[in-house]
């Protein structure tokens, strides 16, 4: 006889957790007429500003146009329909066009450079599935908003350099780096095309004239897509006077076709060139991605699953990978647009990728012959919104380690590959937070009988306690646990001292390193005929002094747990100190409470 199914198995076959593996059938279950309608007129405005985006980030990526466009149409509906945002919008982006840029320039002249191009996308959809399979959507809180900010200041600022040469007419650098890009204008600034010139800055003229005379939607959209007319516009007059016989350079020709399959280099020797750029390019998109989903969320009332979305993003990575699309990600300025052009379902995203094809059919006999400088003209106005100068200020002013933070990653993607400047910028930022970290605060306060715990001034004239009390604030970690034990056993080795006191109620993350140095300070403080009495016990704290068997090492009775009274838990081992020190036949006493900077500690109660 068959054993009757479980609750849990029979859960784990429910249509919610089927719901949780396609996200979409919940919206379909509420879909209306009145969301359908919603939806396709915020799709077509999406696809009507992505479109052109997705030529020029293909075009700063180093790949032909209509890699960006496959990409924008697979990765806007795959995205969609299993991630968690119902506004995200996901395509080719500034900070990841540039950092395909430069993992691939060394390989643009080899035969499977286009399936090298697949696999970087590739790996980073893997890499973010995973980490969104493994619930590491929190992932992006621990990479600093300085990093980012530099980041994007300093990719911002090579994209504009890397652009110029097409701006000008110019021939493209070999390399990618600032000084790469300086170098190579000036070896060729004798050779600037006037006809490229006046294409690229009447673009950025016309762009900027509709965005600020085209009428506009309620909620202050232009009705006008400026980016694709001007690219039209400028496509037109080359074939009205036939710029190309003057050699004016175009994008050629745009296949008006559904993306076709593609097959991904999948050697290893690939794979380890490519693997350190595609984890950078999965840092990237996680925290563009995650802070996009989450700034509009907010605006909209929404909750965002970071952990679905990073599922999401990274089957659009993997589906992009095998439809000839460059990697994508989410992207701000078309999730803004999207929420702000009424879109009511993730379905605004799905329709917007259709409409996108429909677009391309129509306009690819005239997209052909869009310049080159035209292209650059669009993107010189799309990176100025890649920084936001408000934060650039606030991240120079709040800390000295931001600003270091900040600084390092924008000179470290000027003068290094982009991967190495993520790095770099990551690694920083850890080390100063651990350096921080590793310096838990020491507060001092002194005891009277009228006044109860006082915080002692610089001013005032300190003497040698026999019973000194160690507030602590901070983690006690294994970063932390060398200078601890050391503050810890200078104050020990005052003369006259007999007891010590440490106050742990805000203390945290104590682990084995810092309770094996605590052990080996207890011990000693035997040895010396001293004690050691520990207040301020939470329930955490005491269960790593149960298991580690420190609380049988500074004995039961000199452990104190937490109270909901202020320091009462504190004047309870203070009495404890005091017994102590009568059955020495001490004389009279005074008490105080240490710290190492008294001029800016406070007690936290």
């Amino acid at each position: 006889m068959k054993k009757p199914a479980t609750k849990a198995s029979s859960e784990f076959f429910s249509i919610n957790l089927f719901k949780s593996w396609l996200p979409f059938l919940e919206t379909v279950q509420t879909y209306n007429g009145t969301k359908f309608r919603l939806d396709l007129l915020a799709g077509l405005t999406v696809a009507l500003v992505a479109l052109p985006q997705a030529m020029a980030y293909a075009f700063i990526a180093g790949v032909e146009p209509q890699y960006g466009i496959y990409a924008l149409i697979v990765g806007s509906i795959v995205a969609a329909l299993f991630g968690s945002s119902r506004h995200l919008h996901t395509g080719p982006v500034n900070a990841s066009s540039i950092v395909i840029a430069a993992t691939m320039t060394p390989y643009i002249h080899q035969e499977n450079y286009m399936a090298m191009v697949f696999l970087l996308a590739l790996l980073a959809g893997v890499f973010q599935l995973g980490a969104g399979l493994f619930k590491l959507g929190n992932l992006a809180q621990f990479i600093s908003s300085s990093v980012l900010i530099g980041f994007m200041a300093g990719a911002a600022l090579l994209i504009i350099i890397n652009q110029v040469p097409n701006l000008l007419g110019l021939p493209q650098s070999s390399g990618l780096t600032f000084l790469n890009n300086i170098s190579g204008i000036g070896e060729n600034i004798a050779r600037v095309d006037t006809a490229a010139i006046c294409i690229g800055v009447g673009t950025v003229l016309l762009v900027l004239t509709i965005n600020r005379l085209s009428p506009k939607s309620p909620a202050g959209i232009p009705y006008i897509p400026s980016y694709l007319l001007a690219l039209l516009a400028a496509a037109g007059l080359v074939v009205l006077f036939g710029l190309i016989d003057k050699g004016i350079v175009v994008v050629g020709n745009i296949p008006a076709q559904l993306p076709p399959l593609s097959a991904p280099a999948l050697d290893l020797t690939t794979i380890n060139l490519l693997a350190a750029s595609a984890l950078a390019l999965t840092v990237i998109s996680i925290s563009e991605t995650i802070a996009s989903a989450k700034s509009i969320g907010s605006l909209a009332g929404d909750k965002i699953d970071a952990n679905q979305e990073l599922v999401g993003q990274g089957l659009a990575k993997i589906a992009v990978a095998f439809f000839s699309g460059m990697p994508v990600s989410g992207s701000f300025t078309r999730t803004a647009l999207n929420f702000r052009a009424g879109a009511q379902t993730r379905f605004a995203a799905v329709f917007s990728g259709i409409l996108i094809f429909i677009i391309v059919i129509i306009f690819s006999p005239i997209a052909r012959y869009i310049p080159v400088a035209a292209l650059a003209g669009v993107i010189m106005v799309l990176v100025t919104n890649m920084v936001n100068w408000d934060h650039v200020v606030i991240t120079l002013k709040t800390t000295k380690s931001d600003a270091v933070v900040m600084l390092a990653t924008f000179t470290a993607t000027l003068l290094f590959s982009l991967d190495t400047a993520i790095y770099i910028g990551v690694g920083l930022s850890l080390v100063l937070f651990l350096r921080k970290a590793g310096h838990p605060r020491l507060i001092e306060l002194e005891y009277d009988q009228t006044n109860g715990f006082q915080e002692m001034k610089p001013a005032d004239k300190r003497r040698i306690p026999e019973i000194s009390i160690v507030h602590i604030e901070g983690d006690i970690f294994f970063g932390a646990a060398e200078f601890f034990e050391n503050e810890i056993g200078r104050i020990a080795s005052r003369p006259g001292l007999k007891v010590l006191i440490l106050r742990v109620k805000s203390a945290s993350c104590l682990d084995a390193t810092s309770i094996m140095g605590l052990m080996r300070f207890a011990e000693n403080m035997k040895k010396t005929d001293k004690l050691l009495v520990v207040s301020g016990v939470t329930g955490e704290v005491e269960r790593v002094f149960r298991r580690s068997g420190l609380d049988k090492v500074v004995g039961k009775e000199n452990i104190f747990f937490s109270d909901v009274a202020v320091l009462k838990s504190t004047k309870k081992a203070l009495h404890r100190a005091l017994e102590y020190v009568n059955s020495k036949g001490e004389g009279e006493y005074r008490v105080s409470l240490f710290y190492d900077r008294p001029d800016k500690a406070k007690v936290n109660k």
